[in-house]
């Protein structure tokens, strides 16, 4: 039975299903660094597949099972991706926390804030990968900002990682806050911490990047670069 961190075909790394209740897996192309939909094959009829719009990329049998592999949508904000899945798997969160905070901690490292960290201003490329474009008026909204931002305080870099925090937080459990607690696992531990309601208790963003970098997925005997890679070649669906 697949589950997170199988390789399928030696090549697809599963990340976790795309969606709650979706037979459908975000992988990791360990061949081309690029994120894919894989989903497996099966004599009952299946929920359709929550990416209708990406191309089929690959066929893998793998252990009596057939999975097609298809290309990850377009560029689309964060938002948007949410809209369509529900949830991300805590791999896919992992990624894109990674990205996310090593592009924020080398802005905080020339004392620069974004101040406008939430799913609307985070863009993911077919590739992805997870940028941050900048915010219009320099406003996050209200649900991804800190508490003491909410009570009249100045953002400030504790008040951003808790931004990035309350992003993430929505990618796993598909609403803002920290509520409810999600299910035990490292991602989600990562994500609470930069949701600490104290600011001084909170990881500083190079911290945070750390953290999630930490809880990629890794070939055994690989060395991975984090978020701070870079895709080589153009993207492809081969």
């Amino acid at each position: 039975m697949a589950r997170e961190g199988t390789l399928i075909g030696d090549r697809y790394r599963l990340l976790g299903p795309a969606g709650q209740g979706a037979v459908v897996w975000h992988a990791q192309d360990e061949r081309l660094d690029r994120i894919v939909a894989v989903k497996p094959l099966f004599d009952e009829p299946a929920p359709p597949i929550p990416v209708q719009r990406g191309a089929i990329c690959d066929v893998v049998d793998e252990d009596s099972t057939t999975y097609l592999v298809l290309e990850y949508p377009g560029a689309r904000t964060l938002t948007e991706l949410l809209d369509e899945h529900g949830t991300l798997a805590p791999g896919l969160v992992a990624r894109f926390g990674a990205q996310l905070a090593a592009v924020l901690a080398a802005a905080h490292d020339e004392g620069v804030l974004h101040a406008a960290v939430d799913p609307d201003h985070v863009v993911v490329s077919a590739e992805g990968h997870a940028a941050i474009v900048a915010g219009a008026g320099g406003a996050g909204a209200r649900a991804y900002l800190a508490p003491e931002v909410l009570d009249g305080g100045f953002p400030d870099f504790p008040s951003e990682v808790y931004s990035l925090g309350a992003t993430l937080y929505a990618a796993l459990q598909g609403r803002p806050g920290a509520e409810h607690t999600p299910a035990p696992h490292p991602v989600a531990e990562a994500v609470l911490r930069l949701l600490h309601p104290n600011p001084a208790a909170r990881p500083t963003m190079a911290e945070a990047e750390e953290l999630f970098s930490s809880s990629l997925p890794r070939r055994p005997g690989s060395r991975d670069d984090g978020a701070r890679r870079t895709l080589a070649g153009d993207y492809r669906c081969v």
